[in-house]
């Protein structure tokens, strides 16, 4: 006979989506379980740059939209979580930064550009006085530099952060040994697992999908491709992202804004610790959406060139240079348009999660506990097995540590 177990709630994706959601739920007592297939992070989320923006890179074209307005409170937010006071608990996340720059370029547009969103978002940006510039761009650039409230955390540490408290609760599976039973209209049964001969059978309430890329396998062996629900749809932005390793001892946190009036900065510059002692920036924006047009090679050599005209200072003779593709995976949206906030996606007992950017990962949380409400959900009574012999996934390596 097969071992039964039953879930208030089936989470499938250990990035920073399942896991806050899973923190979330578990934490107003909700049976919920977490599995992964690698270790947490994987994917898009350790691909992240760790910023925790208040949409101001959304207003550099001089008005507000639905994706600034839904972003801007989220630095506070965040801020509130890693003090403990917030929804969830993020005390012991690494804080990077606790301030993040703007700086126009010097010609005429890029300022107005930068004046336009700084305008758009009052209250959210502000001039810095020469100064108080940060060492890198001290006596270096004759300004201006504007202050954004964003700051920047070290993505690895959150995602520790957030799967420490309910470790026990989050699993490695191995799909080969699993088969997701459904019925003809695409409503989940439950899901078959085997392990050492044993059967094992997982029933849930609610089964959420949040493993990003890696939905689209799921939903095609729920759904035969031609019946996907438009719904389910999922589209891809793609990203080839630049790591520059070197020794420079100057952090870096900067949107360089583009001369042409764009919602994506023309790069975006965050800097992490390696475990050799190096430093890394880890390079974004126009750079890293027009390069997937150029091979690694190109790539990196694009990155030098923007750096080198960008801050003509620097010795970078002794850099490493490595670039990675990335897919940005989802919710489809009319003409492929980057999604303007969290979602959520149902069909029947099926929920679809796309927080769309880190950033708004606690908007997608409260959807997703506001839904539950909606439906009447509520904390089961009887707690079941947590699948022990099932290992922990650890956490995935950052892009910086893993280049070579």
């Amino acid at each position: 006979m097969p071992v039964i177990i039953e879930k208030d709630v089936l989470i499938i994706g250990g990035g920073i989506a399942g896991l806050w959601i899973l923190n979330r739920l578990a934490g107003q007592s909700f049976d919920v379980l977490l599995l992964d297939k690698q270790p947490l992070g994987s994917g898009q989320s350790i691909a992240s740059q760790g910023m925790i923006h208040g949409g101001i890179k959304y207003a550099l074209a001089g008005s507000l939209n639905a994706a600034s307005q839904a972003i801007a409170d989220m630095p506070d937010h965040w801020s509130a979580c890693l003090k403990g006071q917030g929804d969830v608990d993020l005390q012991g996340t690494r804080l990077l930064s606790e301030q993040y720059f703007m700086w126009p370029r010097n010609s005429l547009r890029s300022r107005f550009n930068a004046f336009l969103g700084s305008k758009a978002l009052r209250g959210k940006v502000s001039s810095v006085d020469k100064d108080d510039y940060p060492a890198f761009f001290r006596n270096r650039i004759p300004g201006p530099l504007y202050q954004l409230k964003d700051i920047v955390l070290d993505v690895p540490s959150l995602l520790s952060c957030l799967s420490d408290k309910y470790r026990a609760q989050i699993k490695q599976i191995n799909w080969q040994d699993c088969i997701l039973e459904t019925t003809a209209d695409g409503e989940i049964k439950q899901l078959r697992l085997k392990h050492q001969g044993e059967d094992y059978i997982i029933r849930a309430r609610r089964y959420l999908i949040t493993s990003g890329d890696g939905a689209k396998a799921l939903l095609e062996n729920i759904f035969p491709t031609p019946k996907l629900p438009e719904t389910l749809q999922i589209q891809h932005r793609p990203l080839h992202m630049t790591i520059v390793k070197h020794t420079i001892r100057d952090p870096l946190y900067v949107h360089c804004v583009a001369d042409q009036l764009t919602a994506t900065p023309e790069v975006t510059i965050t800097t992490h610790p390696c475990s050799d002692g190096r430093t890394a920036w880890y390079l974004g924006g126009e750079l890293a959406e027009s390069g997937t047009q150029r091979s690694a090679a190109e790539q990196n050599q694009a990155a030098e060139k923007k750096l080198r005209e960008l801050f003509p200072w620097l010795d970078l003779g002794q850099a490493e240079w490595h670039s990675f593709f990335i897919n940005r995976a989802e919710a489809k949206t009319a003409g492929g348009k980057r999604p303007e906030s969290a979602s959520i996606h149902q069909h029947k007992n099926l929920l679809l999660c796309w927080p769309s950017k880190l950033t708004l990962a606690p908007n997608l949380g409260q959807q997703l506990v506001d839904h539950l409400q909606s439906e009447k959900i509520i904390p089961g009574t009887n707690k079941s097995t947590s699948l022990e012999f099932l290992p922990f996934p650890g956490i995935a390596l950052p892009p910086w540590e893993a280049a070579t």
